[in-house]
């Protein structure tokens, strides 16, 4: 079984295409729009955070809080579709394994336990006694110390909650969520570069922004509620830059389904200036920018002009940077053309757009995380912030977006890989 070939979508991100594909998912899983209070609900103060990703809930909430991927995700969770016994006695292990991601999910929820028979290459049906009792005489036999509880971000924060003192009683403090796979570059990165593992941007930055950065962030697929502040900063000229191998619809264009007159007269231009460097060239594109960014400060220097650096910054609150400068002059511009997949002078322009800049914000994503050289990638970005300032300043910032709402919560009570993070005295406590 395998997907229909998709046709090339010429729209915008958002729009009608949008409110097709939302009234086409809840036709599929069989939900009821008009009646579904879940939707109603969905990212409001008294509702639930969406499972589809981690754009925070807004203070004055729309009254459709929610976007076509947000929709979905909820939709597949609250699908009346199942998946009975009579399911798995038709189809064998072997047949299923060719089946896609998608379909296997599309045929509904598990009504019941079961267990894989390898003679007959199926899934058999046990009853929730024989369950328990044999997943707990596996846990028995092992040393808790060797057992890891892994938990998704698509798990509610009760769920974690729960399943972090199941697993202490057990004996084991072996916690790692998803963002150990998404974002474990970005806890590693950051400490060491500004002393702390989060981002430093908070959402009003976005109303006070004059430049936007991005590094390997599908913002339409991933989080796709951003692209309201994004389109708000378009809307006010300010420059977003775009670095991606792929030409994601969403950070080139955007139609606000909650706004009837795009709706009737057509969205707005996102991106400003859109970079397709090759893939795992960040490092190489960044580099190229720094450099230029050098080169201006020391004709400036040289002319006795204003700085191009924030000099005052760099020596108060940053170190290394001449050592850093001198790496940076050094590197041939061949070589940055290469490695990166870019033109010396697309370089040039973002250097010159980042240097009229007064506030920057740079945001990057699991494109930069999930490589090789993630953690160095994301060092660099900092660098590029650090030269002039744009770190802890109203409007500017490192921004790392990450994936599901409940990875942070998660550690909040008690999901860590990292037992100095588990709040033990409120978890004693309670």
């Amino acid at each position: 079984m395998s997907a229909k070939p998709k046709s090339p979508y010429s729209g915008d991100a958002g729009g009608w295409g949008s409110v097709k594909a939302l009234v086409s998912i809840l036709v599929q899983e069989r939900v009821p729009f008009m009646g579904s209070e879940i939707l109603w609900t969905q990212n409001k103060p008294d509702g639930f955070v969406c499972v589809g990703c981690s754009w925070a809930k807004p203070a004055h909430p729309h009254t459709f809080e929610f976007c076509e991927n947000g929709a979905k995700a909820t939709a597949w969770e609250i699908t009346s579709k199942t998946t009975d016994p009579e399911f798995f006695a038709y189809h064998t292990l072997s047949e299923l394994r060719t089946w896609s991601d998608h379909a296997l999910e599309e045929h509904g929820r598990l009504t019941h336990p079961l267990r894989y028979d390898p003679a007959t290459d199926r899934y058999q049906t046990v009853t929730w006694q024989q369950a328990f009792a044999e997943i707990g005489a596996e846990l028995k036999a092992l040393d808790p110390r060797s057992v890891v509880m892994y938990t998704s971000g698509r798990a509610s924060l009760e769920t974690s909650y729960m399943y972090q003192l199941f697993g202490r009683l057990y004996g084991t403090n072996n916690f790692p969520d998803s963002s150990n796979m998404c974002h474990e570059s970005t806890s590693v990165a950051l400490p060491e570069v500004i002393g702390v593992p989060v981002g430093t941007v908070h959402l009003q930055d976005f109303k006070a922004t004059d430049c936007i950065f991005f590094f390997g962030q599908n913002t339409t697929t991933n989080s796709p509620r951003m692209l309201h502040p994004l389109q708000e900063a378009a809307m006010r000229g300010v420059p977003i830059v775009v670095f991606n191998p792929l030409r994601e619809r969403g950070l080139e264009r955007f139609t606000n389904p909650q706004s009837p007159t795009q709706m009737i007269a057509g969205g707005t231009r996102i991106g400003t200036n859109y970079y397709q460097l090759t893939c795992g060239g960040d490092i190489a594109a960044i580099v190229g920018i720094c450099k230029a960014v050098i080169a201006a400060d020391d004709d400036a220097l040289a002319r006795g002009a204003p700085r191009v650096l924030d000099v005052a910054f760099i020596e108060a609150h940053t170190h290394g940077f001449e050592a850093f400068a001198e790496f940076c002059r050094a590197q041939s511009w061949s070589v940055l053309e290469r490695r990166s997949g870019l033109r010396r002078e697309e370089m040039e322009t973002a250097a010159a757009i980042y240097a009229r800049s007064n506030a920057v914000i740079a945001n990057y994503g699991m494109g930069v995380t999930q490589h090789e050289h993630g953690v160095e990638t994301v060092k660099m970005i900092v660098n590029l912030l650090l030269m002039r300032g744009n770190i802890g300043k109203p409007g500017a910032g490192i921004s790392p977006v990450r994936g599901h709402s409940n990875v942070q919560g998660q550690r909040t009570v008690g999901i860590s890989e990292k037992t100095k993070l588990v709040p033990l005295d409120r978890l004693a406590e309670l």
